[in-house]
């Protein structure tokens, strides 16, 4: 079926939008420390690095297929990163658009597009953090699941398809694609009523489902790595612990400040639907805040998926001018308020890392860099070998984490010290992390290296 004008004027208002709101981030090294990491990985995997064996992080497999995907764009490897996010972006908001005219009208529906990607921006979705990519999965998922339900029951298999693609960018999918089956299941049963047909479908859907994690588990099973990526995807998830010192009541508040005017927006839109929907709409708004709150420390990015229920929940109330004008105020003052369009954030970063980059390259020679406390973009930028298969700094140095990547940080930290690492780049005298491993690195550079460059709190420190 071929869009319709007004789809077409949709996509086209929805990519104007993405483009203003994101373009100043675009080419942005600094923009996110996990992206970093990201970056790092689909860059090595060029290289022939192995997820989980070679270079480590829990992530799924899905996520650094993206970003090694990413790479294949000539230039920049954050300005290629940032393209594809925004891609991404847009094609959720889209996707939002289409499947909430199945509850409003065209304009509130674009609304809801426009909704999502206002708020993505203020709560952690600037950049290429692994929601921005799975929301696009979940609410596409979400949007054949209800037809399924109403109708067209040969979306039900690709629905479930989609969640388990979802699931290897991100596990907390898991919530989101269970209620998704559910309602499926439950469609089915109010159709027929037969216990072996459901008991076939159930069977059916969760296979489907966890097709993609498998056939994941099973490559590397095939290459003798099986090991590793179920500790990684799997077990280490479970290791990680929540710090005393983590400010998990503060987190919660700013999140739910930040999405209180899209809640009130989805919760009107929710009640103004007739039983089905608003049953399903509540449904899955509950199973991703299910998802969000069993996972602290609730950083703000952890709240992104969040934003699909609720800008598809909120669609009907935009079919009202007061909503409308509460929802552009509060985005545009919160988006003014967190510094939009950022005026020169992005160059100056671009400048840092490059300045840094020199003054590294020109010092290692050909040995390797350790970035101990500073941004992991540097091995991005210099292209440095790496000296532990631990390169992401917060793995070494959060407390949390400790127990939970399968070495003892410490150890590693000492291990890396040993082989002399030509440079090391690190926050001086920083006090955030483990003290034994803090400790350790300060002493090593006190008694073998001097400085050699500062700049915004990173010093470069070169083996004497």
């Amino acid at each position: 079926m071929r869009p319709s004008t007004t789809q077409r004027f949709a996509w086209l208002i929805l990519a104007l939008a993405a483009i203003a709101l994101r373009l100043p981030d675009i080419g942005n090294p600094l923009l996110d420390v996990d992206e970093q990491m990201y970056v790092l990985v689909g860059q090595r995997m060029w290289d022939g690095a192995l997820p989980y064996v070679d270079i480590w992080d829990r992530k799924p497999i899905g996520l650094f297929l993206i970003y090694a995907a990413s790479q294949m764009l000539p230039g920049n490897p954050f300005i290629a990163c940032h393209l594809v996010s925004l891609a991404a972006a847009w094609g959720t908001a889209a996707v939002i658009t289409a499947f909430a005219r199945r509850f409003a009208s065209a304009g509130a529906a674009l609304g809801a597009g426009l909704l999502y990607l206002l708020w993505l921006e203020l709560i952690g979705g600037r950049g290429g953090q692994s929601p921005v990519f799975y929301n696009l999965l979940i609410a596409a998922a979400a949007w054949l699941s209800w037809d399924s339900i109403n109708g067209r029951r040969r979306a039900a298999l690709p629905a479930m398809l989609l969640a388990g693609l979802a699931l290897q960018i991100k596990p907390t999918a898991l919530f989101e694609g269970c209620f998704l089956g559910l309602s499926l299941l439950a469609a089915s049963w109010q159709r027929h009523a037969r216990p072996m047909r459901l008991a076939g479908e159930a069977m059916l859907y969760v296979t489907i489902a966890l097709a993609p994690p498998a056939a994941a588990y099973a490559s590397y099973v095939a290459i003798g790595h099986g090991e590793a990526w179920w500790f990684a995807n799997v077990r280490s998830i479970f290791l990680r612990q929540v710090t005393p010192t983590e400010p998990i009541a503060g987190h919660l508040v700013g999140a739910f400040v930040v999405l209180l005017v899209p809640l009130v927006l989805a919760v009107r839109g929710i009640l103004l639907q007739p039983r089905p929907a608003r049953l399903f709409l509540s449904g899955w708004l509950v199973a991703a805040v299910t998802g969000w709150l069993l996972v602290p420390p609730y950083f703000n990015h952890y709240a992104l998926p969040l934003l699909v229920p609720l800008a598809v929940a909120a669609a009907a109330s935009f079919s009202h001018r007061s909503m409308q004008l509460l929802a552009g105020a509060a985005g545009i003052g919160l988006l003014l308020v967190s510094g939009y369009p950022h005026w020169g954030e992005t160059a100056q970063a671009r400048r840092r890392i490059a300045t840094l980059t020199r003054v590294i390259n020109g010092a290692r020679g050909s040995g390797c860099l350790f970035v101990f406390q500073a941004p992991p973009a540097l091995y991005v930028a210099t292209r440095s070998c790496l000296p532990s298969r631990y390169p992401f700094p917060s793995h070494l140095i959060e407390p949390s984490e400790a127990g939970a990547i399968g070495v003892d940080p410490a150890a590693e930290v000492d291990r890396i010290l040993a082989a002399r690492p030509f440079v090391i780049a690190s926050a001086p005298s920083a006090r955030d992390g483990r003290r034994r491993v803090v400790d350790a690195v300060d002493r090593m550079l006190v008694r073998h290296y001097h400085a050699v460059y500062a700049v915004a709190g990173v010093t470069v420190y070169r083996l004497d």
